[in-house]
C-alpha cells in the first residue's frame, strides 16, 4: 500500500511537472512570436527608411545636377558678357586712337590696364606704318 501511494505521488509529481514544462514551453512560445513580430517590424521600419533616404539622395542628386547645369550656362553667359565688354573697350581704345588719345587716356576712358593701354597703342602705330616698313 505504501509503494502504491509512492507510485501515485510520483505520479502526481511527473504529472505536474508535464503541466509546468507545458505553461512554460506556452509561455516562451508567445515571448518567441513577439520577438519575431517585434524583430520583423523593426526590419520593415528599417527598409522603409532607407527607402525614404534613398529617394531623398536620388531627388537631392537631380536637384543639384539641375543647379549645376544652370549655373554652367550662367558662367557661360558672364563669359560672353565679359568678352563682349572687352571687346568694346578695346574697339573704343582704337577709336580714341585713331582720334589722338594718349596711353593715359585709354586707361582713364577705357578701364584697361595700362599695359593693355601701351599694347593697343603699338599695334595701332604699327598698323598706321606703311607696309613696306613694318617688316624692317
Amino acid at each position: 500500500m505504501e509503494s502504491q501511494w509512492l507510485f501515485n505521488l510520483l505520479l502526481v509529481i511527473q504529472f505536474l511537472a508535464l503541466i509546468g514544462l507545458s505553461v512554460w514551453f506556452y509561455s516562451l512560445s508567445r515571448k518567441l512570436k513577439r520577438l519575431t513580430k517585434s524583430q520583423f517590424d523593426a526590419d520593415q521600419n528599417q527598409k522603409k527608411q532607407v527607402q525614404v533616404l534613398a529617394s531623398g539622395s536620388i531627388g537631392m542628386g537631380r536637384r543639384l545636377v539641375a543647379i549645376e547645369k544652370k549655373l554652367n550656362i550662367a558662367v557661360e553667359r558672364q563669359s560672353e558678357i565679359l568678352s563682349k565688354e572687352g571687346n568694346v573697350s578695346y574697339n573704343r581704345a582704337m577709336e580714341l586712337l585713331e582720334l589722338g588719345a594718349t596711353v593715359d587716356d585709354l586707361v582713364s576712358k577705357c578701364g584697361l590696364i595700362r599695359a593693355e593701354a601701351e599694347l593697343i597703342s603699338l599695334l595701332h602705330k604699327e598698323s598706321r606704318r606703311p607696309s613696306d616698313q613694318r617688316f624692317n
